[in-house]
């Protein structure tokens, strides 16, 4: 209970913060007001898009509601059932996330790998260093590494290729790896993704309502939205594989 209450409070001061930068005081006020009210809400929320599908891979899944975080009004709600169908291909098997996201709304028994979050059972290294102590079945990595090279006190557009050879060198001769890279938050990443230099496939979503509802569609499409523009957050999300996924899953 303290940690989930720790982690809540460290969101919200994160949101608070932005929204201080974007428009001041009252304004990151207001907005977080409006937060507590729509987390209040989430029992609505999980009634009545819970039960909502979207396609990924020729397969309908059931979109992701959760207070944490409030996931009803941005991405996660698809990357998080999206990870679930990937782990459900592993049981068993050697699995590494990286960035700690999953273990707020699942049970993690897996490795996680994360520079900055706090945690016991977490591995503190940069991914751009990291050497696995064994190859993994699978690795996973939800909106994370758009960060890589970019908020940092130095930035190095050439990082996130480092970072990528070490996650390959990291994997078993057929493991796999999904990751979860949200259009614009990092625009050094457009161009990157445009020439499909990090992952094996990339398939593409659009965020199409106020009510979070997202589709599948064109790299194109998806490289040309905004991040934070017309809705908050992703406004688009590249879902990038590597190794022998099956056709659906």
């Amino acid at each position: 209970m303290h940690e989930t209450f720790m982690s809540t409070f460290g969101v919200l001061q994160r949101r608070f913060r932005q929204k201080w930068q974007e428009g001041g005081f009252f304004f990151a006020i207001s907005y977080v007001a409006r937060l507590g009210f729509s987390v209040l809400l989430t029992p609505w929320y999980r009634y009545s898009r819970g039960r909502r599908t979207f396609q990924f891979r020729g397969r309908g899944l059931r979109y992701f509601v959760h207070w944490y975080n409030t996931t009803f009004d941005n991405e996660r709600a698809i990357e998080i059932p999206i990870a679930s169908a990937a782990l459900a291909l592993m049981p068993g098997g050697r699995v590494l996330e990286v960035g700690n996201v999953l273990s707020h709304y699942i049970p993690a028994h897996h490795t996680i790998l994360d520079k900055y979050e706090k945690g016991t059972d977490i591995l503190h290294q940069d991914v751009a260093d990291f050497v696995a102590p064994h190859a993994y079945d699978l690795i996973l990595s939800l909106s994370t590494l758009e960060h890589v090279g970019f908020e940092e006190e130095i930035q190095d557009q050439q990082k996130i290729f480092r970072a990528m050879e070490r996650l390959r060198a990291s994997l078993a001769p057929s493991g796999r790896l999904l990751a979860t890279i949200p259009v614009g938050f990092n625009p050094y990443l457009t161009p990157i993704l445009r020439s499909g230099e990090l992952f094996d496939r990339q398939q593409y979503f659009v965020r199409t309502s106020q009510s979070n509802q997202f589709e599948e569609t064109s790299c194109e499409d998806a490289l040309s939205r905004k991040f934070n523009d017309p809705y908050p957050f992703g406004n688009a999300l590249v879902v990038g594989l590597i190794g022998p996924w099956p056709e659906k899953f």
